[in-house]
C-alpha cells in the first residue's frame, strides 16, 4: 500500500496500521527527544538506535519506504559508531562508506523527488554522528532537522514532523545547556 491510499482510507487494515504508525512515531518523538540531552556522544548513540528502530517501524507501517530504509541503515551505523567510540577509533573511510550506503539505500526505495530530502538530511546525519564532538553533532541538526522535517511533511508523519521540531528544539537547548562545557 502506499501513503496516499492509506490516508484516504476510512477503515480496515490498513488504517488500523497507519495509526499504529503514528502512534509508534510519537513514542519515537518522546525517546528522540532525549538522546540531544546526553553528554556524552556514546549515549546519545545508544538513544539513536532505539529511535530509529521504533522510527523504522513508523515508517513502514505509513508507507514511507525510504525512510524506513534509511532508518534501518542508521542502526546499523549508530552501533558501529557506538562500537568505534569505544575503541577510540576515527577512521573516515567509515563515514564515507555509511554516506554511500544511504545514497545507494535512497535510490533503491526512491518514492519521488521527496524522497532527495531525507536522503540529504540523513548524509549530513552519517557525516555529524561520525564526529567524536555531541556539540558539533547538536550544530549538525540545524541543518539536517530542516530537510527531513521537509520529506515528513510530504508523506505525512505526524511523528517524524514532531521530531525533527523537537530534535531542533532539543539541539538549541543542548547547545546552550552545553556550550562551557563543549567538547
Amino acid at each position: 500500500y502506499t501513503n496516499a491510499k492509506v490516508k484516504t482510507m476510512f477503515g480496515g487494515a490498513n488504517f488500523v496500521m497507519y495509526i499504529i504508525g503514528q502512534a509508534l512515531g510519537i513514542v519515537a518523538v518522546i525517546l528522540g527527544f532525549f538522546s540531544y540531552q546526553m553528554k556524552t556522544a556514546q549515549k546519545l548513540l545508544i538513544f539513536e538506535i532505539i529511535v530509529a528502530i521504533v522510527f523504522s517501524a513508523h515508517y513502514f507501517f505509513i508507507g514511507a519506504t525510504t525512510a524506513m530504509a534509511l532508518n534501518l541503515l542508521s542502526v546499523v551505523q549508530c552501533v558501529f559508531y557506538y562500537i568505534r567510540e569505544k575503541r577510540k577509533s576515527k577512521n573516515l573511510v567509515v563515514p564515507i562508506i555509511f554516506t554511500a550506503l544511504i545514497v545507494v539505500s535512497s535510490i533503491l526505495t526512491w518514492e519521488g523527488w521527496y524522497s532527495a530530502f531525507v536522503m540529504a538530511g540523513l548524509v549530513v546525519y552519517s557525516l555529524a554522528i561520525a564526529l567524536p564532538s555531541t556539540q558539533r553533532i547538536r550544530y549538525a541538526m540545524f541543518i539536517k532537522s530542516p530537510l527531513c522535517l521537509t520529506y515528513n511533511a510530504i508523506v505525512f508523519s505526524i511523528g517524524g514532523i514532531v521530531y525533527e521540531c523537537s530534535v531542533l528544539l532539543s539541539s538549541i537547548i543542548g547547545v546552550i545547556r552545553h556550550k562551557k562545557k563543549s567538547d
